[in-house]
């Protein structure tokens, strides 16, 4: 196995030795701050000694400097060589041993993966999820769910990293969504850390990857073939931003998505984190949530949020389809003028 972790851990440095640039200087500093508690076991509220972090990052850009030309290697399990991008046949090879891999795209269309021991491995509605806890390797880009075809992974350790940041930054005074959400699993600002906090903390963590789930099953559903091509075209980050952006909020209010699951379920601490987490392109683009989400603070009428919610995916269906004749066009320069127009009537 460790000739595997190393063949990963190669693969993930190769991609980050080439994209490490596409972050912003603070979001580059998260993303080492993340990654150097992953790969030592750390939890995410564990004290980081900075000496201890400066030195590793020196070693990790002294490695990546003669990596960025590296070609991804192969992974050799058990004598038979697997693509990297071969999530079922590498997941059938480890699932035995207790491993899950992942292996796919992220922002920037940075190759990204990762191995961890498997939670669960479950079929849902014709896909394959995998639940991963503790992970043994990574690279620099981490969501806490991702789809590849057929399958779905939900990373609990780096939700419960996104989760703590946001405990540790919230503030009544910054809105209600968040501190509504934590109240609801009985945590509150500036709680004490303890064994009891920790407990409920983990079950936000659990409960919370299903709303991922939903999300990931109804993206499923609505996608369209040419969106990844789409994304090749954007030009810039703030544009790709701006798509992914448009695709997420198609499938959050979809019939089949988690702002209607929410509602059916009447869950109150999935509602406000859906709302809190809410941020970039996707907040501008979906007010309507924002303003349901403040009135069903004052009367707990959740058909206002279902009526938000049904708004909100007419409207994003509608912009979906405006890029996609734009991208038909075949003119690029047409298309990305298009979405420039789009951003600028949103900002």
């Amino acid at each position: 196995m460790d000739a595997v972790l190393e063949d990963i851990k190669f693969n993930c440095d190769v991609s980050d030795a080439r994209y490490w640039g596409y972050f912003s200087i603070c979001g580059l500093l998260m993303r080492y701050r993340d990654l150097f508690r992953s790969e030592r076991g750390l939890e995410p509220w564990s004290s980081i000694v900075r000496e201890e972090i400066a030195a590793w990052i020196g070693r990790k850009e002294s490695r990546w400097a003669g990596l960025e030309d590296r070609s991804l290697r192969n992974l050799t399990i058990k004598g038979t060589a697997y693509s990297p991008f071969d999530i079922d046949g590498i997941n059938q090879s480890l699932h035995a041993d207790g491993y899950v891999y992942g292996a796919g795209y992220g922002m920037y269309l940075k190759p990204t993966f990762f191995l961890g021991r498997a939670r669960s491995v479950a079929a849902i509605e014709g896909h394959t999820v995998h639940t991963a806890e503790r992970e043994l390797v990574r690279d620099l880009f981490t969501a806490p769910a991702m789809l590849r075809e057929c399958s779905i992974f939900l990373r609990l350790e780096p939700l419960k990293a996104l989760l703590w940041d946001k405990f540790t930054e919230f503030r009544p005074d910054r809105g209600p969504a968040l501190t509504d959400a934590f109240g609801a699993y009985g945590i509150t600002p500036g709680q004490p850390f303890s064994g009891d906090f920790a407990r409920r903390f983990e079950q936000m963590v659990l409960n919370y990857s299903g709303v991922l789930l939903r999300h990931e099953l109804a993206e499923s559903k609505e996608a369209v073939p040419q969106w990844k091509e789409l994304l090749t075209q954007a030009g810039d980050r703030n544009t790709e931003h701006f798509l992914r952006a448009v695709k997420d909020l198609v499938a959050d209010t979809s019939d089949t998505g988690p702002f209607r699951s929410i509602v059916e379920k009447r869950d109150r601490g999935a509602l406000g984190l859906s709302v809190g987490l809410m941020d970039g392109y996707r907040r501008l683009l979906f007010p309507e949530v924002r303003k349901a989400y403040g009135r069903f603070l004052e009367d707990g009428a959740w058909e206002i949020v279902e009526n938000a919610r049904q708004q909100g995916n007419t409207r994003f269906m509608a912009l979906r389809q405006r890029i996609l004749e734009l991208f038909a066009s075949g003119d690029q320069r047409f298309f990305r003028r298009g979405i420039a127009d789009m951003m600028q009537n949103i900002a």
